[in-house]
């Protein structure tokens, strides 16, 4: 017996759009995993129909920028821009379990849960969670006040990582406080 996608296959991202005229598609992910497409060289497109449609991985390219990841894909089967554009909005997924095994390797950023959050200088809370999120991944904050922050993992809001000190330099928080 067959079994079920979901265990499988795991969505990594969704296709944004074309990029060129060779075929190349925009890959947005849905997890921070700059190592991502190292391991994979199939993934599978769900189609309008929802159904998995295979697609070997010819050439990636990755971007970070403002701590933002997005991937270049070249499919094999994709030679031209009409092509890609007929990809925009569908789905990405890749076998669960090298995924999982990505997720789980030193290659990614350390669990940053328990770092102490400074501004200016001072201890204003520790991060409870590093979320997920399309755009950017999210630190959960739980403040000196017992007050949940989130702030966004960008740079107008984190300026420096401390390994050692187990500490995340941040600015401009006042601005994602309640007013």
């Amino acid at each position: 017996m067959l079994e079920p996608i979901e265990n499988q296959y795991k969505q990594i991202g969704y296709i944004s759009r074309s990029h060129g005229v060779k075929g190349d598609v925009l890959i947005i992910p849905d997890m921070y995993a700059p190592t991502l497409f190292d391991a994979l060289d199939l993934v599978h497109i769900a189609n309008t129909k929802g159904a998995l449609v295979p697609a070997r991985v010819e050439s990636v390219r990755v971007q970070e920028k403002n701590n933002r990841l997005s991937f270049f894909v070249k499919f094999e089967h994709v030679t031209d821009r009409t092509q890609a554009e007929q990809l925009k909005n569908f789905t990405v997924y890749a076998d669960r379990e090298i995924v999982e095994s990505l997720l789980d390797s030193d290659d990614l950023p350390l669990s940053l849960t328990s770092f102490d959050i400074l501004e200016d200088g001072e201890v204003i809370g520790t991060v409870k969670a590093l979320l997920e999120n399309p755009a950017h991944p999210i630190l959960e904050i739980e403040t000196a006040e017992q007050e949940q922050l989130l702030v966004p993992f960008v740079d107008e809001y984190v300026v420096d990582i401390d390994v050692e000190s187990e500490n995340i330099q941040c600015k401009n928080l006042d601005q994602l406080r309640g007013l």
